[in-house]
């Protein structure tokens, strides 16, 4: 329960510095519509009310570029409104200390975490398996991870194809039979590959992510 306290009042941090900086500008209301917006996408994952495909890579995301958000903001603010005629003091001075110490940490910490998260495999998102087309039905799921420094995770499918079509013919039109792309946006650069089989009378739609090189 704390340590969700710590991480939301981390996360509320480049919103608060922003409003407690911006001066009335044209800019100050849209900035902060980004910032709340790009917090809301977090929590909704978070949440389990939104799914993506790379969880930790939104995570890790979130404050670099909600701080650059707010970087950018006041370097344009201060064009449009000049530069300040003091410096800040009370709240506006605390939550400024804080957020600069939270750009050096990200600063730091980010690389690091990144080598840590996206180099071993992992159990693909749910979200990187697509729901069946009209007419085919899930009769099982699985999940598994092989051993050794090339292990891949995956996440499986069994289904059974529209009634009347042959197993083959359905098998076909799930095409790309392998399908690879990268598993994130930036850098989660794992390889997360598709491959569509048939085990009998089953089709077997297959998600793998390995581990990056």
């Amino acid at each position: 329960m704390v340590w969700a306290v710590v991480g939301v009042l981390f996360a509320l941090l480049p919103l608060v510095h922003w409003v407690l900086r911006a001066r009335p500008t044209p800019l100050r209301v849209p900035v902060a519509a980004v910032l709340l917006l790009w917090l809301a996408l977090v929590l909704a994952v978070a949440s389990d009310l939104l799914q993506v495909r790379s969880e930790a890579e939104l995570y890790l995301l979130y404050t670099p570029l909600a701080e650059l958000a707010v970087l950018v903001g006041l370097w344009l603010e201060r064009g449009i409104a000049g530069s300040r005629a003091g410096r800040p003091v009370g709240w506006s001075r605390a939550v400024g200390i804080a957020f600069h110490g939270q750009l050096a940490l990200v600063l730091t910490a980010t690389p690091l975490l990144a080598l840590v998260f996206f180099h071993e495999a992992d159990v693909p998102s749910a979200k990187a398996v697509p729901q069946p087309p009209p007419g085919y039905t899930t009769i099982g799921t699985g999940q598994g991870c092989g051993n050794g420094h090339s292990a891949t995770c995956w996440r499986t499918f069994y289904l059974a194809g529209p009634p009347d079509v042959p197993t083959a013919q359905a098998t076909d039109r799930l095409r790309p039979r392998q399908r690879c792309e990268a598993n994130g946006w930036l850098i989660d650069r794992r390889e997360l590959c598709t491959e569509v089989s048939t085990d009998g009378a089953t089709i077997v739609y297959r998600v793998l992510l390995g581990g990056a090189l």
